[in-house]
Order: structure tokens, then sequence, then C-alpha cells
């Protein structure tokens, strides 16, 4: 049989039984009746369990060498062939890089938002087979000694090889593998181990369980007969993947199959302190950052273009290239890295906000602690940084010194560039980002990042209609419908010439009876951020004209505000009852993978509470601590 036959049998072989263990029925608890829908890893979730499940570095390019008898297993990454006829570099193992989910709302791990494809189907294959191989490297994948394992005899080989498949599809799977699920495992590999090498046995069994329902899915069955007004709570099991998932986006570690194993994850107490020991855990901050990167859309930073032709000579460059084509790549290699200087900066700064600086709603968006890199300086001003260097750079307006913790982002941008689709190269991007304090009234907070700015432009100007969507859309969850099919040609020109000021032409392009409805609401916010250039970089005119970022907006159920740029606008809305509120349903939301209604009991006693402090670690605990989160309907969605 073919590998990639096999492992795609194994999965089904392996791999249909979904029901998770019945535990002691728990105490009497007022529930409340949510959808419980088969919420599927995302790609992030995949990847990461993948990597916990074989004990291995978030660092693609460390990962050890494989066997050579099992190389021929593994499908190629790479196209063999570099660009223009160049060697192709070689491709980290990990992270796998599959398809994005169309999600909800921008967010990914919404039960409504994911969908399966022949496309889809086939890179978990070929992923599986992959990191099966990398078992035979794991350190904690055999059950006996891994060097030893190799000098056994056959019989004594084949138990420990076993044995370790055995308890490795246990912590896949997330909870105890059932009595048939057992049986056509070890049947499974023993027809392997008939057919292959050891190492090939293992791997192919792994791949069939890398593939299996239990490990793609997160399937709830809840506790069947504890059933309360239509209602169950979790199992044990269930509830350590909801929590480890929401706040780790991987696997439960240990201490939490422990606390299922023994029934330490009933009580709201119980679930709270599991709650508060994994906030203090690294891998909340990476997934606390995922979350706000979703919440704000600023991945999409990496995609930004402003024009060289405007903004060439803030990194020394001519705004129009040479004739020849030899200057063809000099824009590319400066956007590439500012772009994930900037996105790692906003990483650091949700990090910072929630981990290590105010722990607020409040400060999300109004602290001024940033960071800078050698790449970004001309875009914040800055000039006075260790090690940074641009053009024109002067004694700055800001200071800032080397972060005590050293950021190493090098891992994280490995990122691909495809030259016309003959090649994917990755190329290996180390920034050095150093900590500072923004300058008082021209930056607070997370509107006033260089990504959120950078994503809310056009190539050569800014766009206060994008910029005013995001404050009502993302702060505010205010629904604004589709604009009109005529929007987009009645938007104002993004040439370099054109006349006035960036928001008068806007005031003009939006001021028609079939515009002004919608654009009276989203102008005002988007015109707050007039200071900022498609860059992000603070401006005090535009066009040779001194900017107006001053306006007024209506807050419904809290009257109009009044604000004279972005930072009044930020403070202001920093303690606004319906920002809070809107936070507040995202994170449950993105907590259960289900669209909570607005007027759901429990979303609105959580909404209160957070209104009360603002505290964000104390609404996640409050979250996993909820009826919403404990509990799911007895006939499931």
């Amino acid at each position: 049989m073919k590998p990639l036959v096999a492992a795609f049998t194994a999965a089904a072989v392996i791999g249909s039984a979904l029901v998770g263990c019945s535990e002691d029925p728990p105490v009497a608890a007022k529930a409340v009746e949510v959808d419980s829908p088969l919420v599927a890893l995302t790609p992030g979730e995949y990847n990461n369990t993948v990597r916990d499940l074989l004990g291995l570095p978030s660092d693609g390019s460390s990962w050890p060498s494989l066997p050579a008898d099992v190389e021929a297993l593994v499908p190629s990454r790479s196209t063999g062939e570099g660009t223009f006829g160049a060697k192709a570099p070689d491709v980290p193992p990990w992270p796998w890089p599959l398809s994005p989910e169309a999600g909800i709302d921008g967010f990914e791990g919404m039960a409504k938002g994911q969908a399966t494809s022949p496309y889809r189907i086939e890179q978990l294959q070929k992923a599986a087979l992959t990191y099966a191989a990398y078992t035979l490297v794991s350190p904690i994948f055999f059950t006996c000694d891994a060097k030893a394992w190799r000098t056994l005899a056959k019989d004594k080989q084949k138990d420990c090889a076993s044995k370790s498949v055995l308890r490795f599809a246990q912590r896949a799977y997330r909870r105890p593998i059932s009595g048939d699920e057992g049986t056509r495992l070890t049947a499974f590999f023993d027809a392997n181990w008939a057919d292959s090498s050891a190492n090939e046995a293992i791997v192919l069994t792994i791949a069939g369980v890398l593939q299996a329902p239990a490990l793609l899915y997160r399937a709830e069955t809840g506790e069947t007969g504890d059933e309360i007004d239509s209602v169950r709570p979790l199992t044990g099991w269930e509830m350590a993947s909801r929590l480890s998932y929401f706040l780790w986006d991987s696997m439960p570690d240990p201490v939490l199959f422990q606390a299922a194993a023994t029934d330490a994850l009933r009580t709201q107490d119980q679930v709270q302190a599991q709650a508060e020991r994994m906030l203090k855990d690294k891998r909340a901050r990476a997934s606390v950052v995922r979350f706000h990167n979703q919440w704000l859309g600023t991945d999409a930073v990496l995609g930004m273009s402003p024009a060289r032709r405007q903004y060439a000579t803030m990194y020394g460059l001519q705004p129009t290239p040479p004739l020849d084509t030899t200057g063809d790549a000099a824009w590319p290699s400066v956007l590439n890295p500012v772009r994930h200087s900037l996105k790692n900066e906003a990483d650091l700064f949700y990090a910072h906000v929630v981990f290590d600086g105010p722990g607020t709603l409040a400060g999300m968006l109004t602290d001024r602690t940033g960071w800078v890199s050698e790449k970004t300086g001309p875009i914040y001003g800055v000039g006075n940084c260790t090690g940074i260097q641009y053009p024109g750079a002067g004694p700055g307006k800001g200071s800032c010194t080397l972060d005590p913790k050293k950021v190493d982002t090098s891992a994280a941008n490995s990122y691909p560039v495809a030259f016309g689709g003959v090649a994917a190269v990755y190329q290996k991007l180390t920034l050095n980002l150093y900590k500072t304090t923004y300058p008082a009234g021209e930056r607070a907070g997370i509107l006033t990042l260089g990504s959120v700015l950078a994503i809310g432009a056009h190539p050569v100007h800014p766009s206060p209609i994008l910029r005013g969507v995001r404050i009502l859309d993302r702060l505010m969850c205010r629904e604004l419908g589709t604009p009109p099919p005529t929007a987009e040609a009645g938007a104002p020109s993004d040439s370099s010439t054109a006349p006035k000021t960036n928001r008068a032409r806007t005031e003009e392009s939006t001021k028609t009876a079939g515009c002004a409805g919608c654009h009276s609401q989203i102008n005002p916010p988007g015109f707050a951020f007039e200071n900022y250039d498609s860059f992000g970089r603070f401006r005090a005119k535009d066009n040779g004209e001194t900017v107006n970022a001053a306006d007024e907006m209506e807050i419904p159920g809290e009257g109009k505000i009044a604000f004279k740029n972005a930072v009044e606008l930020a403070k202001k809305l920093s303690t606004s009852s319906t920002v809070h509120d809107c936070y507040a349903t995202r994170w449950v939301r993105y907590a259960t993978g289900v669209e909570v209604g607005k007027d759901h009991s429990e979303l609105t006693r959580l909404q209160a509470d957070f209104r009360a402090d603002s505290d964000i670690k104390k609404l996640l605990v409050a979250i996993t601590a909820s009826d919403l989160f404990r509990f799911r309907r007895a006939g499931g969605k």
C-alpha cells in the first residue's frame, strides 16, 4: 500500500470514535442553553498541537533531522528548484502552511466559519505524514528509552512501539481511548509492523492518528445523564480541551490532563484556579496576542503597500526607480522588514498591556508604551535609540532604550516570498526592537499603533472611511451593512497630486444623499486620525494645510463625545460602556466558538462585571467559570 494511501486509510480505521468518557455527576448549577457545535482545530491550533504532542520547539528550523529510512515517506514542501534556477532553500518542517479559515467577523475558530475542502484534506494528509516521522526523533514519544529501543530484541521493540503509539493516541485525542479504538489502532499497527520496517510502521500508524476526527475536532457530548433543563455540563476531558484551546491555542498540558482524570474540573472554583494558572504561562501571552490580531485585523499589515512615489524618501530612496530596473527590488526590500516590525510591535504592545502593564481595556486604548526598530524609526520619528540609524534621523521626539528582554523575532518571521509563482523563497528576518514611550498628545494605545494605522490607508493617502469603520465595527460592534455598488467609484482620488486636504476630499465625496446617512457616523471617528499618513507617520500638515482632526460622534445610549484628535478620542472611548461591552462580547464568542446573542443573560452579566473594573485577565477567568463555557446543549448543534 502506498504511504499516502495507507495514512489516509488509517484515519478512517482508527479515528471514528468521538465520544468522551463520562464522569461523576456535577453539583447542581444553573444551566444556560447554548449552541454546542463541532469545532475544528484552526490551522494555528493544529500546528501548536502537533508541536506539543512531539515535544519539539516552536522554531521549526531547529527541529532534529529525520532517520534516512523514513525520508521517502515524507512529502516534499519544496518544488526542488529555486528561483531563477538557484538551489531551493530548505523549508522549515513546522509550522505547516494550512490554508486559513473563512472565519466569522474576522475570527477563526468559529463553527459557522469553518469548512473543509479536498485541498485542505490533502494538506492535512501531507502534514500528518511529515509530523508522524518526527515521532522517531521526539524526546517524549517512546515509553521506553528511545536510544535503547533501536537495539532491543524484535518482540520487545514492538511492545515498546505499540505502547508508545497508544499513549500518543490518548494524548492526541485528549481523552482516554475507548476499547474499540484501542483494538482498531493496535490491529492497524500490527499490520504495518508486518509489512514495513519498525520505523515505517510507527510513522504510518501515527499518520492515521494525526488525521483522526478525535484530534482534528473538539467534539463535546457533555455528561450524559446529568442534564439540567436540556443542558449538560462538559466532562472533565472536554473542559480541559476547552480551557487549553481558549487560553493556549493548543492541547492540554499534564496538569490539565491530571485534573480531568481526577474529576477536578467540575466546579467553578476548580475551573477558575486552572484558568488563573494558565494565564501565568507564556503560551497565554501568544493566545491573547492572537485574539487581538484577529480583533483588529493587524495581521493584514504584512500586506501593506504604501506607494514608493509617496514615501521612498523616508528611507533614502528616490521616489521613482531607475529605468534600467536595477532599483526595482529596493522598495520591497524596505517594506518587508517594516511590515514585520509593525506586526511584532503590535504583538508586544498587546502582551504588555494585558500581562505587564495596566491590564485593562482602558490601558489598551491609552497606554503610551511602544516598540520601535531601525526599520520603523522613520515612522515614529524616534532618532536617538541605540542602534537606530536612518536617513535624516535627528535628535528625535522620544527616547528609548534596549528592552531588558531583548525581543527575538527571527523564528516568528520566517516568511515566504513568491516570484511569479515559480518558487517559494523563505527569508529569515531578524529584528531588534527597542522599548519606547510615545510623546504625549501624539500617540496612545492600540488605535495609534503603526500597524492599525497602516491597514486603514490606501497606498498614497490615509482613509478616514476605513479607520472610521474600524472604530464602529471592531470597538463598538456596530453593524453598518454593505456599502452601495457605486461607493468605490465615488471614493476620493488616491493620487499624490489630488487637491485640497484628505479630509476635504472625503467630505466632498460622501455628502450626497445616498452616502450621508452612513458617513455621518463613519467619518467623524475616521477624521480623528488625519494626523497620521498611510505609513502611520504623524503629520501636522496635509497638502500644505494644517490638519483638522477635531469632530464629534454619537455613542448610542451614551450621547455625543467631542474630540480634538485621535489621542483624545481614544481616551473617551476608554471609558465607554459600549466599547467595554463590545470587547467582552468578542471574547465570549471567541471562547465558545458561537455567536452568543447580545441579550444573553450570562453575556450581560459578564459585561456588567467587566465595565466595573476593565480588567482583561479577570474577564477571561470569568468567562471560563461561566455557564456559557461550562455547559452545552444536550441535543447539541
